[in-house]
């Protein structure tokens, strides 16, 4: 008789190991790549109001500018990425890709005129989402894991602020901004009462 083991099985595109763990070897191995000689990838990273660095808003959530950045990213990514998961994965993708373009169409709007990596703006993204959809919605579970995001990481606040000039704060805060725009559009459509049809 055939298994039925196979029906258990949780899909890889929706298993949250898979999709964080994804999203992290390829930040990694682009890294790798970007590290060879004469391999020079985050030319393809977003340039403010320049129409062949548009299409770094597709790019850059995945190119980093050194080990250290990336390494520095992964980590709260790790984390952050995790607690958005525990609403579903299909709210994670939904994040994930609204603040990485929209932030990254804000950055290119009104970034200053470098080169803009790194995954920090999706970063700042799932912090005001989840710290503004806790907010709005009240539920015990949304709250207490915005409370759990303050405690991890009040610090962010800071890196909204232009403090170092090879940071791009940019990214930081208009992935923000994208993080906390979602966030409540999200909470307010889940708290707005269902409507059944007679």
């Amino acid at each position: 008789m055939p298994s039925n083991n196979n029906s258990s099985r949780i899909p890889p595109l929706n298993s949250k190991r898979f999709t964080l763990f994804g999203i992290i070897l390829l930040c990694t191995v682009l890294q790798v790549i970007n590290s060879l000689p004469g391999i020079h990838l985050n030319s393809l990273g977003i340039y403010p109001r320049s129409l062949s660095g548009l299409t770094g808003i597709f790019f850059a959530p995945f190119l980093h500018g050194g080990w250290t950045h990336l390494i520095s990213n992964l980590i709260p990514f790790a984390v952050l990425g995790w607690l958005v998961c525990q609403y579903s994965i299909k709210r994670f993708w939904l994040v994930f890709i609204f603040t990485a373009l929209g932030g990254g169409l804000l950055v290119w709007l009104f970034g200053r005129g470098n080169t803009h990596v790194g995954l920090s703006g999706v970063l700042y993204g799932l912090w005001g989402f989840l710290i503004c959809y806790g907010f709005i919605h009240r539920s015990f579970k949304a709250i207490a894991i915005s409370v759990v995001v303050v405690f991890l990481y009040s610090g962010f606040i800071w890196g909204v602020l232009p403090q170092r000039p090879h940071v791009s704060f940019e990214s930081h805060l208009f992935g923000a901004i994208a993080g906390v725009l979602i966030g409540f559009y999200l909470a307010k459509k889940d708290k707005a009462p269902s409507t059944f049809k007679r």
